[in-house]
């Protein structure tokens, strides 16, 4: 969200055995770090191993020998640029936080096999270092799992395709030694910054929600014990679950600290009335507190009210409940780094993860940041002595045009833009993980005969067909429109171009491989090619793009380019509007900033960091990749605030107008 531990005192299991005979299931919990021994001895006080040490004594947490209410934000350095993490964390702290809790997120640093990245905006060292001299405490949550409306939850991608029958999650022998050479090497960078050892690192999760996934002890006892190995007692072990007891109880693991999340609530004593049954003694946490809430492509921007969310502070903080918010500061999904949801359907995730968090996308501190550092300073009145931040100016740069460039069907398209992979002949199509593509776009392309109904059942995700790169409508994972009726004539090409929405982040179906995992039939046949296959990983820029360009074909999926001179003085901070625009990817400068589609909503624009502009008089490169659509002028305009809450539209997408207009 977890020992090495003397168990709960003999009293402690004693007054559990009552729970004991009302649940013979149940399995008695034990608290991590619970001093047995009298407090404050002179050995103690000499001793050095006590001079940095968090313990846990009754219901507190103790930092040496004095209680310590944790009262932390979620901040996760993967989300901000990292030339913005001290600004943010600095925020953070004059809200009255004392800690800042972040995920780990494997497939950041290691996003193929065999590339490590711990540098720049991966650079989690430098990050808790910075923390540190903030005078933050650290939350630590490694995983491996950590959901986080990431693709695969967090999980390198290139799993899937290392071992096709990997069972993330278990203990299963692939997946955990994969999971132990990671931690090897995370922790290794780590373990220096461990409260015990002198860092601001005072928590480490174990696993993260598992309740939520799976109830394997023999998975968590795992865990735990590869953690643990890293950790010893120089940092408490945690885990985080739901608030409902089927939750927390198999997402628990014995030698762990117990803890849950919740969002704004009526009665905060009722929300841990379960926990502290199954948990009779140890510091009661609110993990995981919501002030905000994940929002999927076509829905409503999900909010939640100031007014309830400090509510259910006040209540926690005249409980004594240690809390976290999740999120304090969302931050971004730039790149292909959104995940997905499915609930009855598919649901990707947006771009944003502004959270509606009490500090934007941006950094900004919103009304509820102000309504926060205010009941925080009823408890803390030294909080009012630390200057509160302000918002900071935007760049309205203006409409800058965009010329098309290259049809990514086209010959140019598919050699600049594209990679050519292996010919194949069979029912079976490779997937992306196959292929060892992240993500961005796949083309599957056969010869096709006559007119018809074309069936793929399990498109992953959204698939555009053409046939002689005439467009014929969409087959996809989102609507659950699985067939399409389609013309052709002899010796026809059928293109299927497939984009990859995001993998599924929560859930049964984490294991989301991408491409066809179908066959693709015609008129009751299956075809079994021979398949041509290109891929578009759209993750660096192209090194040539050609100045001619030809008459785009309607519906065609283009890339555009131009570019763009800022105004005297310093880069700042701006959102690029893709109203009128359809579908697709955008990137400046090199930097893929992530998926755009007003169409659906509701976010229509994207953060841009003025940390990644280049000031004058140095040229910004604009680079976007539409998928079927593009206004009249071809324009897209930097505005000084975000769009992210247009009121979202379902559409018929075989029925999309998609025509490119001059």
């Amino acid at each position: 969200m977890r020992h090495r531990i003397p168990f709960i005192l003999l009293q402690l299991i004693i007054s559990f055995a009552t729970y004991l005979c009302e649940d013979s299931t149940s399995s008695v919990p034990s608290v991590i770090q619970l001093k047995e021994l009298v407090q404050g001895s002179e050995l103690e006080a000499k001793s050095p191993r006590f001079r940095r040490n968090i313990s846990i004594v009754g219901n507190e947490f103790m930092l040496e020998n004095t209680p310590f209410r944790i009262m932390s934000g979620s901040i996760h350095y993967f989300r901000v640029p990292h030339e913005y993490w001290r600004d943010r964390l600095r925020k953070l702290k004059a809200a009255g936080l004392n800690s800042v809790s972040t995920y780990v997120e494997w497939s950041s640093h290691e996003p193929e096999e065999g590339i490590e990245s711990f540098s720049g905006d991966n650079d989690i060292v430098k990050f808790l270092n910075i923390a540190q001299e903030e005078g933050l405490h650290v939350l630590f949550r490694p995983g491996p799992y950590i959901c986080a409306e990431r693709d695969l939850g967090g999980f390198p991608y290139w799993l899937l395709g290392k071992y096709p029958n990997i069972q993330l999650r278990t203990t299963d022998a692939d997946f955990t030694s994969e999971t132990k050479r990671w931690f090897d090497k995370l922790f290794a960078l780590v373990k220096p910054l461990l409260y015990g050892n002198g860092g601001p690192v005072i928590l480490v999760q174990v696993e993260n929600e598992y309740g939520s996934y799976g109830a394997s002890k023999k998975y968590m006892e795992k865990l735990r014990d590869i953690i643990s190995e890293h950790v010893e007692d120089k940092a408490i072990l945690y885990t985080t679950d739901g608030m409902y007891r089927s939750y927390f109880y198999d997402g628990s693991v014995s030698g762990v600290l117990t803890t849950i999340d919740f969002g704004p609530i009526d009665s905060v004593t009722k929300a841990f009335r379960d926990l502290r049954r199954f948990m009779p003694s140890g510091p009661l946490m609110n993990s995981e507190y919501y002030p905000g809430w994940l929002t999927h492509w076509t829905e409503d921007l999900q909010q939640v009210s100031s007014d309830r969310v400090v509510n259910t502070l006040r209540d926690m903080l005249e409980h004594n409940i240690n809390f976290n918010f999740y999120m304090f500061h969302g931050g971004t999904n730039f790149g292909f780094t959104s995940g997905a949801n499915y609930g009855s359907f598919y649901q990707p995730d947006i771009t944003s993860y502004d959270y509606d968090a009490p500090i934007s996308e941006a950094g900004d501190p919103t009304p509820k940041y102000f309504a926060i550092r205010d009941a925080i300073t009823k408890l803390n009145p030294e909080v009012k002595h630390i200057p509160p931040p302000t918002i900071s100016k935007k760049g309205a740069y203006g409409a800058v045009s965009l010329t098309p460039k290259i049809e990514l069907l086209s010959n140019d398209g598919r050699t600049i833009l594209g990679k050519k992979y292996n010919t194949v002949t069979g029912k079976k199509l490779p997937t992306f993980e196959e292929l060892k593509q992240f993500s961005g776009l796949m083309l599957y392309e056969t010869s096709l005969n006559g007119n018809g109904l074309l069936e793929i059942r399990k498109p992953r995700d959204w698939i555009f067909v053409y046939v002689d790169n005439r467009f014929q409508g969409v087959i996809n994972r989102r609507y659950k429109a699985y067939s399409l009726n389609i013309k052709s004539s002899g010796g026809s090409s059928l293109s299927l171009l497939v984009e990859n929405q995001g993998r599924i982040n929560y859930g049964p179906k984490l294991h989301d491989y991408k491409g066809i995992l179908s066959t693709v039939v015609f008129n009751n046949k299956t075809l079994e090619g021979p398949w041509t296959i290109t891929g578009y990983p759209l993750d660096k820029r192209p090194k040539q793009v050609q100045e001619s360009l030809y008459e785009p074909t309607a519906c065609s999926p283009i890339l555009f380019t131009g570019d763009f001179v800022l105004p005297p003085g310093d880069p700042l901070d701006t959102f690029v509007d893709m109203t009128g625009w359809g579908k697709g990817y955008i990137t400046i400068n090199g930097r893929l900033l992530g998926r755009y589609w007003p169409e659906a909503g509701p976010q229509a624009t994207l953060y841009v960091p003025g940390v990644w502009l280049k000031p004058a008089p140095a040229q910004n490169v604009i680079e976007v990749v539409e998928l079927y659509k593009t206004p009249i002028n071809s324009t897209v305009n930097f505005i000084d605030y975000p769009i992210l809450n247009r009121t979202a539209t379902e559409y018929s997408y075989n029925e999309l107008s998609c025509s490119y207009v001059n």
